[in-house]
């Protein structure tokens, strides 16, 4: 129980870290008055260096050697956090995100494994691992901001030192506790849970996580990135600006919990439809409630519910990456892989287009077109012979 304690924690601290990194370098070049593609860059910044040494990480990770990996990544965020309070000017900021983007890098594809791994001794092992894994980085997605928000920038960099350095404990203390050797499972590599479909199923399924998970995650770049811009458009506070990220990554928590028991909404249409269809109203939402009240608790309900779609997805690229019986090691690399190509591409697609438009609305309306392409994928490859039977 210790060693679950203490493995989740790590996933909840080092995304702490970059909700923090993400929101306070978007809203200071706001203020600062830089243009839209300027804002969304710094993402973008973090997404290149999380994806290229995610690939290198992807070729060398497994559940043997993941606590180096992980220790590797806490050690990283640590120099970051010194970075962001010793050199502090505005551009000098671009230079810390990156080597962030290495600390994440170093961790998520490992995390994985390791939490799948520890997870193999229950029935519900994978369902498991994907849940806590997606409760735990969601909550500390959300909580980043709200240290920004809630203290000076110095103070706040000072909690993010701390919590890096505590994952680095964190991380020496599973090694202490963790039984020798691991599972079985860690000997095999391969899954524990119950096989239903043939493995082209599972490779198809796998692939579909992909695509819902990708294009989702374009959409969520355009929050992350652009929101606070949007919220200084419409003279919303700092602070709510921080707290109505938060909303949506806290429902993206909750709602994992609440899949936790999942059994087979992952391969239906009827889910993919309510979650497609929340997702573009959503986003839709965002775009266009200014036009109907500029109320702050408007865009409170908005976030709720859009944390619906984002933790459904984000529970849909894990979950198959882990269910495939024989390569989930290769899936969950793909997954990290197009989350960092996607935080590159998709940040400078939506500023640039709001700023071509001349409004911020702009990305959030090319959000919820991206939403709909998600929805019409998995309509397309949810078909339940095609999964029966493997066929494409």
């Amino acid at each position: 129980m210790l060693v679950r304690i203490l493995a989740y924690f790590v996933p909840f601290a080092i995304n702490f870290l970059s909700g923090g990194f993400f929101f306070i370098t978007a809203y200071r070049f706001s203020e600062a008055g830089c243009s839209r593609t300027v804002i969304s860059s710094s993402i973008v910044a973090w997404g290149v260096a999380y994806c290229l040494l995610t690939a290198l990480v992807g070729k060398l990770a497994s559940v043997k050697n993941a606590l180096p990996f992980i220790l590797a990544g806490g050690v990283t965020l640590s120099l970051t956090s010194v970075g962001f309070i010793v050199f502090d000017a505005l551009y000098m900021q671009f230079l810390w995100l990156i080597l962030a983007g290495f600390g994440a890098a170093l961790f998520c594809t490992p995390f994985q494994l390791l939490a799948k791994d520890i997870e193999s001794g229950s029935k519900k092992g994978v369902v498991s691992a994907t849940a806590f894994y997606t409760l735990t980085w969601s909550a500390g997605l959300a909580s980043g901001p709200l240290a920004f928000a809630r203290f000076s920038l110095r103070q706040g960099f000072v909690i993010t030192l701390i919590l890096s350095l505590a994952v680095t404990l964190s991380v020496v203390l599973i090694a202490l506790l963790r039984p020798r050797g691991g599972s079985a499972n860690a000997e095999t590599g391969k899954s524990v849970h119950e096989v239903i479909f043939p493995e082209k199923t599972y490779d198809k399924l796998a692939i579909l996580g992909w695509i819902v998970g990708g294009l989702g995650t374009v959409t969520v770049c355009q929050i992350r990135a652009l929101w606070p811009k949007l919220g200084l458009d419409l003279d919303i506070p700092q602070h709510h600006n921080a707290y109505i990220l938060a909303v949506v990554s806290y429902v993206q928590a909750i709602v994992a919990v609440m899949l936790c028991r999942s059994k087979s909404w992952m391969w239906r249409r009827l889910p993919a439809v309510l979650m497609g269809g929340c997702g573009i109203v959503t986003l839709l939402a965002f775009a266009f409630a200014a036009l109907i009240s500029r109320h702050v608790a408007v865009f409170y309900l908005i976030a709720g519910a859009y944390g619906v779609y984002s933790g459904c997805f984000y529970f849909y690229l894990v979950y198959h990456s882990l269910a495939h019986p024989t390569r989930s090691g290769f899936f969950v690399t793909g997954n990290e892989i197009i989350v960092g190509v996607t935080s590159i591409v998709a940040p400078l697609l939506g500023g640039m287009l709001a700023d071509i438009c001349g409004y911020t609305e702009a990305a959030f309306v090319f959000a919820a077109v991206v939403a709909l392409a998600a929805f019409i994928a998995q309509w397309y490859m949810l078909d339940p012979v095609k999964l029966a039977t493997g066929d494409k």
